[in-house]
């Protein structure tokens, strides 16, 4: 099956930093941009270092990346956006999406979905002077999923490039299913792009949401489905590989990995980063319950790279 829709990869705080997305993007391909974990806008304090640095990281300069920015404060979108453009960025995403409470009750991300005027009042006071597009990622509403019809009257007043919405509410958080559907209406009223994201990670799901959209050119995002399987973006695209290269692929992927952080952080530090992707990367494997729980059990990094060589040796990858 060849796909001609444009696959992009959503952002995970702390997970697809540059290392990540640069070296996704050397061992699979498959994905059009990379979207950044969000760059944090406060009036009172200065956006953390670790995020300035991803952001001026030259590994984005040698892959399709997009900053994301998340505020509500006109006067520092606008700072950062002319910032991003002297660092030879064309394209920013604004978060509306982030659902999480200490987000949210600042009237950041996913907390001005039902604030329609207020987030005209910002739009307002960026588009006329923004010197580089941005798109907007957002979810179906904070509390309820009818909140995004007013906002979509909203977008449709400025020059957006894309609209990628998650097809939760805030309130949901990650639980529950995607509800797809949602997006036929937003899709006929409004002017923009629109991308999907929500709950694709394998490709009979992808086949399961174009069949829903039928002739609306919709694109979508891949979130924690592309960190389960670096291979999804691929595979919809109609590109497969046997076993064995898969192997050869997920193991290349994991050796990259762990030199590139190994050269900033130490032991202990690079096991938990270690440890936080394999709670997704186990699921391209057989067995990923067992495949995890070697790399948990591993209380050292000696032994940790002992767990790996056993999965590698002893567990297939899943195609």
């Amino acid at each position: 099956m060849e796909s001609r829709v444009t696959i992009s990869s959503g952002p995970l705080q702390g997970l697809t930093d540059a290392v990540f997305r640069h070296t996704h993007q050397q061992i699979f391909g498959g994905i059009d941009s990379y979207l950044g974990p969000y760059l944090r806008l406060d009036n009172h304090k200065e956006p953390k270092p670790s995020q300035i640095r991803d952001m001026e990281s030259l590994l984005n300069h040698e892959i399709n990346y997009v900053p994301q920015l998340m505020g509500n404060d006109p006067t520092l979108l606008l700072a950062r956006l002319n910032w991003l453009y002297s660092l030879g960025y064309q394209h920013a995403n604004w978060n509306l999406g982030c659902p999480y409470p200490m987000v949210t009750k600042r009237n950041m991300g996913a907390g001005l979905l039902n604030q329609a005027s207020y987030v005209q009042d910002i739009l307002d006071k960026i588009m006329s002077h923004t010197p580089i597009s941005f798109s907007i990622k957002c979810r179906l509403g904070l509390l309820n999923d009818e909140e995004i019809f007013p906002l979509i009257e909203v977008f449709n007043n400025y020059q957006i490039k894309e609209l990628i919405i998650h097809a939760r509410t805030a309130k949901q958080m990650y639980k529950g299913k995607a509800k797809p559907e949602k997006l036929l209406a937003i899709i006929k009223q409004s002017k923009h792009a629109i991308t999907y994201n929500g709950d694709i990670d394998s490709v009979e799901k992808y086949q399961i949401v174009q069949k829903l959209f039928k002739e609306e050119q919709v694109n979508i995002m891949l979130g924690r489905g592309l960190l389960k399987n670096p291979f999804l973006a691929q595979q919809i695209k109609g590109e497969n590989l046997n076993a064995n290269e898969m192997q050869e692929k997920l193991q290349l992927f994991h050796d990259k990995l762990i030199y590139e952080y190994g050269q900033k952080l130490q032991d202990h530090q690079l096991l938990m980063k270690m440890r936080t992707f394999w709670d997704y990367f186990s699921h391209s494997f057989t067995h990923p319950h067992k495949v995890y729980k070697l790399v948990k059990k591993a209380g050292s990094m000696s032994k940790y790279r002992q767990a790996i060589v056993n999965i590698f040796q002893n567990y297939c990858p899943n195609d």
